[in-house]
């Protein structure tokens, strides 16, 4: 059995009516030993074979847990769970839902867990700061990507540098630095590479440059990676995961640098990589 205690992270919008998470819940309590769910969701859930803790706790005390969701939501429980280490497994109740491991008509597939049917992958994660000045703030972590981008419908002066030697000079609507993880999300949309997740490389892909020549970047996992904002009106922003967004002033510089932690995904399925991409884009692939 993967975990003695597993914990659910529910989807309110994609879940209104929390039928999927009431199956699901059903489904694991004659299962795990425990099963829990965040106490501000007690009134909805109370009677049900279910224990209730608040929603960060079960971060640290849960051994594996439920994410209800899409892309976005898995992201978010990404941020915490790589602090304390514990895995994830995404149902996907989006429309892609690329890290979603099962989709919900899928749910007997949880069996799996049980049976020893099931495996851990770690993904690498990236870590943001801006340095501006003497002074440097820490961003935070991201499991997809780190994107610069200017005011909208406005072009903005970028620099690239790795370890302190400039690499490129874009005018662009931005720049994505992805995780291999990262690669299928926006970098992909932007006309980046798909990466293998199973690699440890960061990928810089130029939004929308205003050129014939600029392409994506490919970097080592090692390397640290500087995206320098020229822009003279200072008019550019630093986002994580398409959650957290920060203001950049002109020659702030964007350190980006593999995280010490990773995302753990629990995977109960029999397919490889590239059969995902098939699956999930196959009206393109």
């Amino acid at each position: 059995m993967i975990a003695d205690k597993i914990g659910i992270i529910p989807n309110e919008k994609k879940d209104p009516l929390f039928e999927n998470t009431k199956i699901i819940i059903d489904f694991l309590s004659g299962k795990a030993g425990s099963v829990y769910i965040g106490e501000n969701r007690r009134e909805i859930f109370e009677g049900l074979a279910v224990d209730f803790a608040p929603e960060d706790d079960l971060y640290k005390m849960c051994g594996l847990l439920v994410v209800l969701g899409g892309d976005g939501t898995m992201l978010k429980a990404a941020a915490k769970a790589c602090k304390t280490d514990v895995p994830l497994i995404g149902i996907n109740l989006g429309r892609i839902g690329f890290m979603s491991e099962i989709e919900s008509d899928e749910l007997h597939l949880l069996e799996n867990l049980f049976s020893g049917g099931y495996e851990i992958k770690s993904r690498m994660m990236l870590e943001a700061a801006i340095i501006r000045g003497n002074s440097e703030m820490q961003v935070g972590t991201a499991l997809n990507d780190a994107v610069v981008t200017g005011a909208p419908a406005k072009l903005i002066e970028i620099e690239i540098a790795r370890d302190g030697a400039k690499i490129a000079r874009y005018m662009a609507d931005g720049a994505i630095a992805a995780t291999p993880t990262g690669s299928t999300a926006y970098s992909m949309a932007a006309g980046g590479p798909i990466i293998d997740p199973e690699m440890e490389c960061f990928c810089v892909t130029p939004i929308c440059p205003h050129s014939l020549v600029n392409r994506p970047l490919i970097f080592s996992h090692d390397s640290l990676l500087e995206i320098i904002n020229k822009n003279k009106n200072g008019e550019a922003c630093l986002t994580i995961d398409g959650q957290a967004s920060v203001k950049l002033e002109e020659n702030d510089i964007v350190s980006i640098k593999k995280s010490k932690f990773a995302t753990r995904l629990a995977s109960i399925k029999k397919r490889g990589f590239f059969d995902v991409v098939r699956a999930k884009f196959s009206e393109n692939v």
